[in-house]
């Protein structure tokens, strides 16, 4: 009798999820275990099913996250306004819970900024802070400085907050850039560390780390595809009124010459005109113009 030996392929397993913009489905950590079975004859008679060993593997982590800035245009803010907020999206489209660490920063001057300008001015005191669920900046409430346990497909709203100098002008433009990092999960309240890559091949029964992040804003030195963070840029813009005051003279009389080609000698009538103007992109309000009688005149009752 002559036996052949046969080897063959069992079907790949495919982990679930399709969507690059999802978590892909299995979690990591998961195990997956797997035997084969074999049945056969002997003369026309069933023999017992032969079972093979179980083997197992651990899915592995694949990071991937984005920072998406939110509303679409920039920021109006007036000089030596404070707390100004800029607000952005942070996606966990990890396959697994993540914590992430975030940093806000001024972009470099002279950089283009997300709307089309040219930042020429960096915002004082820049913070960063998790919103609670509402979506509404409330001082008292939103107070963390980091996202906290983010499952699979889950998004946090964030807002970035800054400080507007007072000497700016209209048209001025300051560009800030909000990076978030992935980082292992450190348990409800605190911040694991940041996640790194595992190197070399595949370690049996162990999670291992792949980044799959995308490359993010281009004001953002050094976030590279596949670093294990994301960013977006967002950007302020000043707004304000641009106020002129001129002042003129003119001798309207004199004791001798009376009003034709009149001097500026003693008794004489000197007219003053004080022009303000607005030149900027909104209204002034509760303008005060002060205006003291010169030295060495008096005022003359009912010429305003």
């Amino acid at each position: 009798m002559r036996h052949s030996l046969y080897k063959y392929l069992a079907p790949i397993l495919l982990l679930a999820g399709v969507q690059q913009a999802q978590a892909l489905g299995t979690v990591q950590g998961t195990n997956v275990a797997n035997a084969a079975s074999v049945s056969y004859t002997v003369g026309g008679v069933g023999q017992p099913d032969i079972d093979s060993n179980t083997v197992n593997f651990v899915v592995d982590r694949r990071i991937n996250l984005t920072v998406a800035e939110v509303g679409g245009t920039a920021t109006e803010v007036i000089p030596g306004s404070v707390d100004r907020i800029t607000t952005f999206t942070v996606s966990n489209s990890t396959n697994g819970t993540q914590d992430f660490r975030l940093d806000a920063t001024n972009d470099a001057s002279g950089a283009g900024t997300a709307f089309g300008g040219v930042d020429d001015f960096d915002g004082a005191s820049i913070r960063v802070f998790v919103d609670n669920g509402n979506g509404v900046y409330e001082p008292a409430i939103d107070t963390g400085t980091f996202i906290d346990e983010l499952g699979p497909d889950q998004t946090r709203t964030v807002f970035v907050l800054i400080d507007i100098p007072v000497g700016q002008v209209n048209g001025d433009t300051a560009g800030v850039t909000l990076r978030a990092f992935a980082a292992n999960s450190g348990g409800a309240g605190a911040l694991g560390a940041d996640a790194t890559q595992t190197v070399g091949a595949d370690t049996a029964l162990v999670v291992d780390t792949v980044f799959g992040d995308t490359a993010g804003a281009p004001n953002t030195t050094g976030d590279l595809a596949r670093d294990g963070s994301h960013s977006d840029d967002d950007e302020y813009d000043v707004v304000t009124a641009a106020l002129t005051v001129i002042k003129s003279q003119t001798v309207i009389s004199d004791p001798f010459n009376g009003a034709v080609n009149p001097k500026a000698i003693p008794g004489a009538v000197i007219e003053y005109c004080v022009d303000i103007n607005n030149t900027g992109a909104t209204q002034a309000d509760a303008i005060v113009m002060t205006d003291a009688i010169p030295a060495n005149t008096t005022y003359q009752l009912g010429t305003i």
